[in-house]
């Protein structure tokens, strides 16, 4: 496995850095216009020409990491532009702390090969500046050599990377009932068999547990490795999953819920979505379809321990894809308006849809991956919250030596 970039720029960053490109090169910028009940991170004009603009950042610059990233950025930009009264070409932009030469050249050959119609932006915090598009031909710029070197090699990596919540359910999990969540159930006593349960590198592993020592959160004293101070843990990794949810609504194109399960389940069922405990955990589902799984209140009810009645359902998708979305009976036009479901695209899709559960045919999040979700959730999450922690993960919060 890769080893992790340190933690990314906030996206309000990265679109002030797209912004300052667009307005040295003389165009109006316009951040967070609506058009409805719409809104696009910026709007540019420039030579007589308008693009919606939606930035997108990942964690990575890896090409699995962008090029979903760009795909969801071209959907939702193209949603916003057919709610303008005038004409204005999509574009989506990717971003990353940095992003190689060779990613960069895929991510523009994907786009000319599936949306050539659309502009195309990929931009790091090295400097570099790559765009495609009519009239977008002068934003371009190499990044700065020294600039790779700046950083402190003393800067801990992100404690709740993607592949580290995953790492850390596999450690708390072995407190829950198999049903809340699933993790492999066997004694972890060092890194690289945390590392062979996660199916992950020993390198990402021994980094996590070393982190994990350092901060006080990790008893290696026993014949296997145990967390503690889990309450304190817990709180700071719901502190870290406020910023990086975004709902995308949809509505259903047929029927109702029902049918929407139904779907689900059928699609779960393909070829290629095989749904063994050991398939999803490797990561091996979803190969060529996009994993999918049911999220936040609905995930809850699914797991016997729901709280909070007619909230709408979520749908966790690896990434959007008109195909997927159209095999799930779904629909982005108009649903603005009136949304009968969200879609969430996890930045942390590894411990998202590794540590899921199988449940009446299709996948449903774990419960520290609920409780995570609804803890800032404005529909009475607060309190779905605090019965998933007096229900199910009070062996978390329960003192350990």
């Amino acid at each position: 496995m890769p080893v992790e970039d340190p933690p990314i720029r906030a996206g309000s960053q990265f679109e002030s850095i797209v912004a300052d490109v667009f307005r040295k090169a003389g165009w109006r910028v316009h951040r967070h216009p609506a058009a409805g009940d719409m809104r696009a991170d910026l709007v540019v004009h420039g030579g007589g020409r308008m693009y919606v603009v939606e930035v997108k950042g990942s964690s990575e610059g890896r090409r699995d990491r962008l090029i979903p990233l760009l795909s969801q950025g071209i959907l939702q930009a193209r949603a916003y532009a057919q709610h303008l009264p005038q004409p204005a070409v999509p574009m989506a932009v990717v971003a990353a702390n940095h992003i190689p030469a060779s990613v960069a050249d895929k991510i523009k050959q994907f786009a000319q090969l599936y949306a050539p119609e659309v502009g195309v932006g990929i931009i790091d915090a090295d400097g570099l500046r790559v765009f495609a598009g009519p009239g977008l031909e002068g934003l371009d710029s190499k990044p700065s050599r020294h600039v790779a070197h700046e950083a402190s090699p003393k800067n801990l990596p992100d404690l709740f990377s993607d592949l580290n919540q995953w790492m850390l359910k596999i450690l708390l999990g072995q407190r829950l009932p198999e049903e809340f969540i699933s993790v492999p159930r066997e004694p972890i006593r060092n890194a690289s068999q945390l590392a062979k349960a996660a199916n992950v590198s020993v390198m990402s592993a021994s980094r996590l547990v070393n982190q994990l020592e350092k901060e006080g959160f990790l008893d290696n004293r026993g014949d296997r490795l145990e967390v503690v101070r889990a309450d304190e843990l817990l709180e700071r990794w719901k502190s870290a999953n406020r910023p990086s949810a975004r709902d995308i609504p949809a509505r259903w194109i047929l029927g109702g819920e029902g049918q929407f399960y139904e779907a689900l389940a059928g699609y779960f069922a393909q070829d290629g979505y095989n749904g063994s405990k050991s398939s999803i955990r490797s990561g091996r589902i979803g190969k060529v379809l996009a994993r999918c799984c049911i999220g936040l209140f609905r995930a809850a009810h699914s797991l016997g321990f729901g709280f909070v009645l007619n909230a709408p359902p979520y749908i966790y998708l690896e990434w959007l894809d008109p195909d997927v979305l159209q095999r799930l009976g779904l629909s982005l036009q108009d649903a603005d308006r009136r949304a009968d479901v969200y879609i969430r695209v996890p930045s942390n899709k590894e411990s998202v849809f590794r540590a899921a559960v199988v449940h009446d045919a299709f996948l449903v999040s774990d419960a520290i991956q609920i409780w995570l979700d609804v803890s800032a959730h404005p529909a009475r999450g607060r309190e779905q919250a605090d019965e998933i922690r007096r229900r199910v993960l009070k062996p978390l919060f329960e003192k350990r030596r």
